[in-house]
């Protein structure tokens, strides 16, 4: 199996902010009925036909507009990997989900800090794994130093190539998601990269 020592060098010159969702179009968003939907799209969509950057969604300042740039950079159909019942059950709770990304954004959360946050979390059926890694990675959140990362199928799939991550249990679980968390920042300070990366 392939080390990351032999690809740091591809590693260390990713330029993670430029990564670009692109052609997200707005007709597969349509079917979605929620109380902010003319004004989030309206604010997100000047075109019918969108581009979205890790660091344009980083970078959005309002936060129900970021958890739906999240959702579009993440999962770009609503026909995709997220079931259509999640996708509605998320966007008709972005009342409950504005205060607790609010509360945590830009933070780091000790212990009992994330324990409330997946507490809170619970009430919003569709926030899985995937889902809530995206979230909390473009909230900008730490976990007792940690830097949040996007954890889904796709970075799974991948990560499973490399040896450093042979003999995880990549089962959808909390202790999965910080095992990860850890091991990249474990990685990325041996290698002098950003978790990001």
């Amino acid at each position: 199996m392939p080390t990351i020592a032999q690809h740091i060098d591809e590693i260390r010159n990713l330029d993670v902010g430029n990564h670009t969702i692109r052609d997200i179009k707005k007709k597969n968003w349509d079917w979605l009925n929620f109380p902010e939907k003319d004004a989030l799209y309206g604010a997100i969509f000047v075109n019918d036909v969108i581009n979205l950057s890790r660091a344009e969604v980083k970078a959005e300042t309002d936060i129900k507009t970021k958890i739906m740039k999240v959702l579009m950079w993440g999962y770009k159909k609503t026909n995709g990997s997220l079931r259509p019942q999640y996708f509605d059950s998320i966007v008709n709770h972005l009342n409950v989900l504005e205060p607790i990304f609010a509360d945590i954004q830009n933070r780091n959360l000790n212990a009992e800090e994330r324990k409330n946050f997946f507490t809170r979390l619970r009430t919003v059926k569709g926030l899985g794994q995937s889902t809530y890694s995206k979230l909390l990675y473009f909230f900008n959140v730490s976990f007792e130093g940690k830097k949040c990362l996007i954890l889904d199928t796709f970075v799974i799939a991948n990560l499973k190539v490399f040896d450093e991550f042979s003999g995880i249990n990549w089962v959808q679980s909390k202790n999965c998601y910080l095992t990860y968390l850890n091991k990249i920042d474990e990685l990325a300070g041996l290698h002098n990269v950003s978790p990001e990366q």
